[in-house]
């Protein structure tokens, strides 16, 4: 978990004021994994366990299943633990890395054209070589290039056998591909499906010939053309499906015609869009930074899935905690009204029922944990194309950025139509639980006997009314 300030660390320097600290599960060059390793990111370096490393140092930041590789040319560098602080502890690190030796590393690859590069756990030999341990590769429309600290493999495509590697229950996270050939045995892990799927499509084809150039390229393609503007969806159907939802789950609320001087049809309207405002926050405020985005590279930034993962859980327990809100203060109202004991609030508690809200609203955000990976792993391809782009020569043909950005708006879409469909089916499940439980206990309440005032209540009431009035008098008269 990250904290604002931190104490001294391993190396014996005090980090600035805003430095971040972070507990991560560390592996460094493949070795063993270090358990609950401190980590701070302070200033111009990560600093792990006491060790610093320099932002400048870092080439390349990739995010895998889970993990934030890091490769430096000295080391590579492995992170494990809540996707909040990695996702943070990688924006950190992007923010400083060495951009020119991103550019140095992806230009003399450009005219091969760049499909995608991932971060992986590499094993076997190519040409007799063993290759272990993680590296960043660079998946090309002509073969592949390995890279770690400072050593390079390349396998040339086609390849003779190219199979996925399924994932298991005990390696979440951990398909990949096998690349198999007279001179080649590869397995590398970490990939996304469809970074999978694009591999394999090259993979098995021979390359077009390429056309010599003498011309020499002194720019990338970021440097001498404009960004690729931003576009994405408008989050519309999730508006107007939870819209719709409000106004369903308020008439689905089953109203006493005796209670409905306090609770009528309106009031369970106004409760749902409330409700129905805060389920709506996460996109509104991810599309409201995409908004003023200058690039699609900062767009996608933006509306990082994630983050937007994350901010929806958020948005679950902050509706669980205005709808018991909004219980507890009509509990407590009608026990000021009748003048009731306090242990008649204990009855009117629902504990039983926030338990089991909160295990539907875990459900609710399970089930939508597929299309955020969806997004996700389309969210990196097209982060890779873009960058591709950036680092290519001018004259370099597209790297498919269209095509990527097309299948990212495309998994956005699909979000926004299941996140409207499974808040209209929590927001059912709240007026349910209105119906069955909260309304019924309420009316208990209100027609439950008041407590009347003692005598000596009554006539001290009395005595401090006339009090009152009769200095009311004498001032009006004197």
């Amino acid at each position: 978990m990250a904290v604002e300030r931190v104490n001294i660390n391993g190396s014996g320097r005090r980090p600035s004021d805003d430095a971040r600290e972070f507990a991560f599960d560390v592996l460094v060059d493949g070795q063993p994994a270090r358990r609950n390793v401190s980590v701070v990111c302070a200033g111009s370096e990560v600093t792990i366990d006491g060790e610093p490393v320099a932002l400048e140092s870092i080439f390349w930041v990739s995010r895998r299943a889970g993990l934030v590789l890091l490769f430096t040319r000295e080391r590579t560098l492995a992170f494990l633990g809540r996707s909040g602080d990695v996702e943070e502890l990688a924006r950190t690190v992007e923010r400083g890395s060495d951009r020119a030796a991103q550019r140095s590393l992806l230009q003399p690859l450009a005219a091969e054209v760049v499909v995608c590069t991932a971060g992986t756990a590499a094993s076997g030999t190519v040409r007799g070589t063993p290759v272990n341990g993680l590296h960043l590769a660079v998946f090309t429309q002509r073969g592949l290039h390995l890279f770690a600290n400072d050593h390079q493999h390349s396998v040339p495509w086609p390849i003779e056998r190219v199979s996925e590697i399924n994932t298991s229950p005990g390696e979440p996270g951990r398909a990949g591909l096998r690349l198999n050939g007279p001179d080649v045995s590869l397995t590398l892990r970490y990939l996304f499906p469809e970074e999978i799927q694009a591999v394999a499509r090259v993979a098995r084809r021979v390359p077009a010939p390429v056309e010599e150039s003498g011309s020499i390229e002194m720019f990338g393609k970021g440097e001498v053309a404009p960004p690729t503007p931003a576009d994405f969806p408008e989050f519309t159907v999730s508006a107007e499906t939870l819209q719709t939802a409000c106004l369903d789950a308020a008439g689905r609320v089953r109203l006493d015609s005796s209670f409905t001087a306090r609770f009528d049809r309106g009031y369970f309207e106004r409760h749902f869009q409330e409700l129905g405002e805060i389920a709506l926050g996460p996109l509104i405020l991810r599309r409201s930074a995409a908004v003023g985005a200058s690039s699609m590279v900062h767009a996608v930034e933006a509306m990082d899935a994630d983050q937007l993962r994350q901010d929806s859980i958020a948005a679950f327990h902050a509706a669980a905690d205005q709808l018991f809100d909004v219980y507890g203060g009509e509990v407590e109202s009608l026990l000021l009204e009748k003048r009731l004991a306090r242990e008649h609030a204990s009855a009117a508690r629902a504990p039983n029922e926030r338990t089991s809200l909160a295990g539907t609203l875990s459900k609710r955000m399970a089930a939508l944990d597929p299309v955020f990976s969806k997004v996700l792993a389309r969210q990196h391809l097209l982060s890779q194309r873009l960058q591709a782009r950036e680092h290519a020569p001018p004259e370099t043909e597209e790297t498919g950025v269209e095509e990527a950005a097309d299948e990212w708006r495309s998994a956005i879409e699909k979000l926004d139509r299941a996140y409207g469909a499974a808040w209209g089916e929590v927001l059912n499940e709240i007026a349910d639980l209105w119906s069955a439980q909260f309304l019924p206990r309420l009316k208990e309440l209100a027609v439950m006997p008041g407590k009347r005032l003692s005598e000596t209540a009554r006539l001290a009431i009395l005595a401090t009314v006339t009090f009152v009035i009769v200095g009311a008098l004498a001032l009006w008269l004197f």
